[in-house]
């Protein structure tokens, strides 16, 4: 059909697929090869199926994707079979990532197999299936036994591995913390995790982390930064709520530490991850200020005014190289409102500086100097949103000669306040 190859079921049927069967070597990689090749297609079509189904809402074709990924799963395990009998190491460890990826689109949808019950998959549905999907990859692995067995196919499933696992840990820590998606840190001790709930978040995303650490490529870095952000997450909401000072110790260092490595690697690799790197430095900030104490607050604001190099000239020149103008135009968009964001935690941090500033001023003698650094920082930022507001409010009448901005105009104010905070 639509110029595939057709394969003879009928025929299929008729050899003997069972591994425990004598099957000649050369028939047994073609039965493999022809169970993974159909399995391959129902998954292809399950896909289709079901994109089509979220671009047309008003039709529910789940039944008809669960039957052909049902199908496709029953395909890739008897190929897996015989790829076992055969000892064929590296088409193991491909039928494992293909039903690998069955269970992560039963994770990641509402499709409902038959004979399953529909309560239960509602409930469970996404833990359980990454579980099952990480159990194929580690299976793979084990299976190859080591690297040296065929590295390319090697690396393949750990970076898939290390990918479901992060998903994984991502997803028990959405379902077991309200609100996890913010970086707001929980106060109520009913809400501490026990030991084994906080184990199984943890350990996924902390094997995601060496697994894509050991890669050691360009993407595996770039992942591991964002294991290591996720990581940071968790502990950054859990550390208010530990049951004495030493865990209170041990969560919030976690915390700084995952924060610490992921603000690394986006600091030096902000062009082209510009929101990752505003966002990621507007949660470590918020972490610092938790903590309270001026010192914690100038670290707050420091991390803050190095985003100045996402709202850069040469970040929008990237932009417009890499990006369609539908998409940036919502580039624009994105950036302009997490410079709002930007500009009102800088103002929160210097008002808080400004008031320390004021009472250390105040223990000090008369002749003694006195610092107004603060003082000052703060005052260019109500100088820049007095001359944001007298431009926004002069041009409304006047069209742009641009669609696009040539530069942020927050990015003036926090280079001039990094300097000031400098000296």
């Amino acid at each position: 059909k639509d110029g595939q190859a057709s394969i003879d079921l009928g025929t299929m049927n008729k050899i003997s697929t069972k591994p425990d069967e004598p099957v000649a070597p050369l028939l047994r990689q073609r039965l493999g090869d022809a169970s993974n090749e159909i399995g391959k297609i129902l998954l292809a079509e399950s896909r289709t199926v079901l994109l089509n189904e979220n671009a047309d809402r008003g039709r529910n074709m789940s039944h008809v994707s669960a039957i052909m990924l049902a199908s496709a799963q029953f395909w890739f395990s008897q190929g897996l079979d015989q790829f076992t009998a055969g000892k064929d190491l590296r088409n193991i460890a491909l039928l494992r990532c293909n039903l690998c990826q069955c269970c992560k689109i039963r994770a990641n949808t509402n499709v409902i197999l038959p004979g399953s019950s529909k309560d239960h998959d509602k409930k469970s549905n996404a833990e359980t299936f990454l579980q099952k999907a990480v159990d194929h990859l580690v299976s793979a692995h084990e299976a190859m036994g080591e690297r040296d067995a065929d590295s390319l196919t090697w690396d393949m499933v750990s970076e898939e591995l290390a990918a479901t696992l992060l998903v994984l840990g991502v997803r028990r820590r959405q379902s077991s913390l309200a609100g996890s998606g913010s970086s707001h840190p929980l106060f109520l001790p009913g809400l501490r995790l026990t030991p084994g709930a906080e184990k199984e978040i943890v350990e996924p995303m902390e094997r995601s982390c060496k697994i894509y650490e050991s890669l050691g490529t360009a993407h595996a870095r770039h992942q591991a930064a964002a294991a290591h952000y996720q990581l940071a997450m968790y502990f950054s909401k859990v550390w208010t709520c530990q049951r004495d000072e030493q865990k209170t110790r041990d969560k919030l260092a976690a915390a700084f530490k995952h924060f610490g490595l992921a603000h690394q690697y986006f600091f030096l690799n902000a062009k082209g991850n510009e929101s990752t790197f505003i966002v990621l430095s507007l949660d470590f900030s918020n972490l610092y200020a938790a903590v309270s104490g001026e010192e914690c607050l100038g670290k707050a604001l420091g991390i803050s005014l190095d985003t100045k190099e996402a709202f850069s000239s040469d970040a929008i020149s990237a932009a417009f190289e890499r990006l369609k103008p539908s998409d940036l135009r919502d580039w624009f968009n994105n950036m302009s409102t997490l410079s709002e964001n930007v500009e009102s935690r800088i103002m929160k941090l210097l008002l808080s500086l400004t008031k320390l500033e004021k009472d250390n001023n105040s223990k000090l003698k008369k002749d003694s100097p006195h610092s107004e650094k603060y003082k000052g920082m703060y005052r260019e930022v109500l100088t820049h949103k007095m001359k944001s507001k007298i431009e926004i409010d002069g041009s409304t009448h006047l069209k742009e000669q641009s669609e696009f901005p040539s530069s942020f105009a927050i990015h003036d104010l926090l280079k001039k306040l990094s300097e000031l905070l400098k000296s």
